[in-house]
Formats: structure tokens, sequence, C-alpha cells
């Protein structure tokens, strides 16, 4: 993956510091600007720090939950480390959920969380969670690529070291370091080491491969590329969007690389897999596909419509990766291509166009394939996306904000049944970007990470998409964006239910839906909204959102727009029903 931007500090050889002040030269070093938490004794030292120094941004949350998916959203934006920390005890499990959130989507993460003294650690200080007692070092062990505590101020540096070269090298993710609470005052002679210094730039790869690859990718006649998170991890885009257009290809994502291929280019298919189109189903899975390449995809359930054999082409797999671990996990693969996205694809563009350059002509026959279908007829249920019907349908008000929405937003999803209408109804165009967490699929991380997303870009407008379960689950979270004045807009689609899994409990086990999960009480989205203090607006009806979103985007602060729609409209859920039914009998068996 492509290395995030660092910041010089300058340093003399060697400083006596105390340990605090050198933790945060390496933060600003690395370019994590803002930490995400919430204070309290055990990690005092260290937030009043992070307070007094105006190199840095403090922001506390109402959750430590939350703190964890801010430090995500701000991470997955700006492909820098970001920092979350909590103190002791339920401060630090609290940060679990969103730790392993970011260790499933492959998010770099710096977790800290506070520790007893170190004189005390074995005898039942408050919060002590030592390993003799609760581990909290094991317990982030399984969602972090590093765990470890600091047992002395002269081996702080090696650690910290240590995390940062695993967050931001190979596959990015989270590392955890816990900090007993005296350490941090101690003083540190520390020989300064630049971030180049001690984390190499792995954008290495095997020539060979890469030319075995440009040369299939130049034979196919029906070549397709599958872009994944991971293309968008390592800023590779463009050359994607060459590569497709220089052969030419067709281009599915799977449902976390949205968007990644605008979805109006003339070569896109959509979404392939959980709520994804017809055409890249249809495309994939047919007999034509010669060569499938696919980028930073690891062709998990959700993209493969539960490892449908129809995903294997009919001469070559191809599949680039980070991670080794993930080529050819779940399909043979033909070529194996293991390193930074970025690096190969770059190669594989310059292969194919020397090769043409030196007399070769790509063999797709895609240009003179029928044009791709454009426009509602794209998406199934296309009269619901034009139906003037009250309360408004959930494509229809999609459809409307389509029109409104600024060719450079940052758009987070959550989870749940609107998930499912925002993958197959909600078009990404331009430069617009679609992030959803769905490797861990954590309720809530759509409605809190957008928050350090919008800190950590602040020139480009933050929309999310959440349902009315997943505000209430972390819709606290919109008084820490009014407390800092965190300009996001958050649009809530209210079926008054937990919709996944009322649509989902009608199709699996004995199709009888959970009635425990409609609420016997309508919610006021928009009145709660107005009682923290943002300003709020309801859209019932089509063609409201076209004047109500540019009002609550121009604000400049946070802003939230309740949508109240037809709960009887179903999202496209039908591929995730299959495929929970078929484990259950799978079990059953």
């Amino acid at each position: 993956m492509s290395q995030p931007i660092t910041r010089v500090v300058e340093e003399p050889e060697k400083r006596k510091n105390r340990v605090v002040d050198v933790f945060l030269s390496y933060l600003e070093a690395e370019g994590a600007t803002v930490v995400f938490g919430i204070p309290g004794g055990l990690l005092h030292p260290m937030f009043e720090a992070i307070e007094n120094d105006e190199r840095f941004r403090l922001v506390v949350t109402k959750h430590e939950e939350a703190a964890a998916f801010m430090a995500d959203g701000f991470a997955r934006v700006s492909g820098r480390i970001a920092v979350c920390a909590a103190t002791a005890g339920p401060g630090a499990t609290n940060l679990l959920t969103g730790v392993a959130c970011a260790f499933a989507d492959g998010v770099p993460v710096l977790v800290i969380t506070g520790q007893a003294a170190s004189g005390a650690i074995g005898k039942g200080a408050a919060q002590e969670t030592g390993r003799e007692d609760m581990d909290i070092v094991a317990m982030f062990e399984p969602v972090t690529k590093y765990s470890a505590m600091i047992t002395s101020a002269a081996t702080f540096s090696g650690h910290l070291r240590r995390a940062l070269r695993l967050a931001l090298t190979g596959r990015h993710g989270p590392v955890h370091l816990n900090m007993p609470v005296d350490l941090w005052e101690h003083a540190l002679e520390e020989e300064w080491f630049e971030p180049c210094s001690y984390r190499p730039v792995t954008q290495t790869f095997d020539r060979r491969n890469v030319a075995l690859a440009g040369d299939a990718l130049i034979h196919a006649t029906r070549p397709v590329l599958l872009a994944g998170s991971g293309l968008a991890a390592a800023r590779a885009e463009r050359h994607l969007m060459a590569l497709a257009d220089m052969l030419p290809a067709r281009v599915a994502t799977t449902p976390r690389g949205k968007g990644l291929l605008p979805e109006d280019h003339p070569l896109s298919l959509g979404v392939l897999g959980f709520a994804g189109h017809k055409e890249a189903r249809d495309t994939v899975l047919s007999d034509e596909v010669d060569v499938l390449f696919t980028v930073g995809a690891s062709l998990n359930e959700t993209t493969t419509l539960n490892w449908h054999p129809g995903l294997r082409p009919r001469d070559a797999l191809i599949q680039l990766d980070i991670d080794a671990d993930r080529i050819g996990r779940n399909y043979p693969v033909n070529i194996a291509l293991v390193g930074d996205a970025h690096a190969i694809l770059m190669e594989i563009v310059y292969h194919i166009h020397r090769a043409i350059r030196d007399g070769a002509k790509p063999c797709s026959v895609w240009a003179e394939a029928p044009a791709l279908v454009r426009g509602h007829e794209r998406y199934s249920d296309p009269g619901l996306r034009v139906s003037d019907a009250v309360p408004v349908t959930p494509q229809r008000w999609r459809a409307d904000l389509e029109e409104v929405l600024p060719s450079d937003t940052i758009i987070f999803s959550d989870i749940g049944a609107h998930m499912l209408f925002n993958l197959h109804h909600l078009c990404i165009r331009g430069s617009q970007r679609f992030v959803l967490n769905l490797g861990f699929g954590s309720v809530g991380h759509g409605t809190a990470a957008p928050i350090g997303a919008a800190l950590a870009e602040p020139h480009a407008p933050v929309v999310a998409l959440v349902g009315d379960a997943c505000f209430t689950m972390n819709g606290m979270e919109l008084l820490t964006a009014r407390e800092y004045g965190v300009p996001v807009v958050w649009i809530v689609e209210n079926n008054n239910m937990h919709g996944i899994t009322w649509y989902g409990s009608k199709l699996v086990g004995r199709r009888r839906p959970l009635e425990s999960i409609r609420y016997r009480h309508p919610i006021d989205i928009a009145g709660i909204a107005r009682a923290m203090g943002l300003s709020a607006w309801v859209v019932d009806r089509p063609g409201q959102m076209q004047a109500v979103f540019p009002e609550a985007l121009g604000l400049g602060g946070p802003a939230v727009i309740e949508v109240r729609v037809d709960p009887e409209v179903e999202p496209p859920i039908g591929d995730r029903a299959r495929s929970v039914a078929g484990f259950i009998r799978s079990r059953d068996l």
C-alpha cells in the first residue's frame, strides 16, 4: 500500500525529554494531528500533554467505541495513522469493537490504553488490567497487528516504532500499546528516528508475474477487473481507470469498493455481490469472461455470492493483494501478484503501453459489445426510483440525493437495510468516495466515523447515510460534532425498525418476521437532533431532498436530515438471505 504523508520533525541527534514528549514527536512526524478518546485517571498525563500542545487536537467523544470509530474514519480517508485512547478497565474494553472494525478492514490506528502504575501492577489496583487478572494486552491481540505493555521508559521508543512500522507496512491495521500511568513522566534520552528510517517502503513486486499479467490482459477477449477496498487503501484508482480504458476492460467492484470506478463510467458494471447490480452478476459469473483481474479484493462471501463457482474465469484468474494469505484463499489463482496495488498497477499499465507502442493490439471485444444499461433501468424496481408515493420510497430519495451531492463528497454508510439501498440505488460519481465497514459489519461505525473523516479532510463535504437503529446506537456522538463544530450531514432513514433483521427474518428460518425489532413508539429523529442543538429537517415526500440537502450542507456545521420512508418497501436482501439460509442448512446436516 502507498505510504502516508510524513512530517519532518526537527530533532537534535539526542535529546532528554519525558516519555510523553517523545510520544508526541513521533505522532507529529507521522501526521497524526487528532487524538480521539475520553480522558481518565490512568491516562491523564498523556491527555494533559495533548490538550496543552498546539500541534494536536483532542476530541473527547461520548463513548470510547466512537473514539475508535472516529480514528478509523480519520485514517480511512487520509491514509495517515490515527490515534484513539482510553483509560484502563471499561475505557479500554469499550474500544475493542471499534478496533476490531479497523482490523477487519486494514485501517491504521494507534490505540493507547491506560494502566495502573508500574509498581502497583499485580496488587489489585483500581481498574488494573494486568496479565495476572484481566489481561488487556491479550484482549487486543486478536484484533491488532501488535499489542504490548510498556514495562519501562527505556523500552518505550522501541515499542512505539515497532507499532508504527507494523501499522503502516504490508496490510495496514491497528496496533495497541498499554501504558502504566507513571511512565509518561519519566525522563527519556531519545535518539531520534525519522519515519523513513524505521518503516520501509514496501512497493516491490515480482516483475515476471507483472509481465505475465500484462500479457494475459492484452490477449483477453473479455477481460474484467474487480476492484476491492485494497485499491482505495493504495490510492490507486487512477491506475485502475487507465488500465480499464486502455484494454478496454469492464469493471465491477466489491461492496466495500463501490465507486472506485465512477459508476456512471461507460465500463462500470457496478457492484458485484451483496445488494449488487445485475450487469455485474451476469457478466462476472458468465462463461464469457476469459481473464478476471481482482485488485485488493479478498473474494469473501459478500462479494462472491456465497463463493459462487461461476466466478472462476475461463482462462486465467489474476489476483493482486498486499497480503499473500488472501491470495488463492477461496479460488485457485493462475497469476499471483503480492504487493502494493499502486506500484503494481502502474507497472502493468506501463507494460501494456510499451507493448502497444511496439505493435501489440489488445484483443478485447468490449468496445464492440452493446453499451451497458444506464439510468433508472440499471436498477431493480426502477419504478420506485421515480415513484411519487408518500411517504417517499427509499429508492426515490436516493435518486433525488444524487442530483445535489457534490462531486467530491465523502459518503459513509452504516450497516443495516439502508446499507443495501445505498449499495444498489446510490450512484457514486466523479471523485465521490463511498466508505463502508462491511468487513466487520459494525452498526454505529457509519454514524461516528464520519466525524473523524471530516477532521481529516476539512475541505470535502462529508455525508453519513444511516438508519434509525444506527442512530439510536451511536447518535449521541452528534453532540461531539456539535461540540467541535465538525461539518457532517447525517441523513437518517427512518422506518421505525431494525430493517435488515425484519426483512431478513421473513426469508430465513420459519419465515416469520421478528416483531420484537419493530418500534412500538415512532422515533422523532429530527426532534432528538434539535434537542442536541443541531439543525434538522424532515423529508417524507419526493422532490424535497433537492431543496433540503443544499441548505443543510451550506450551514458549514453538523446537521441532520430525517427521511421518513415507506417501511413496506423491501431492500435488495435476497442474496444475503440465501447465503444465511445455506449456512443454517449446513449446520443442520
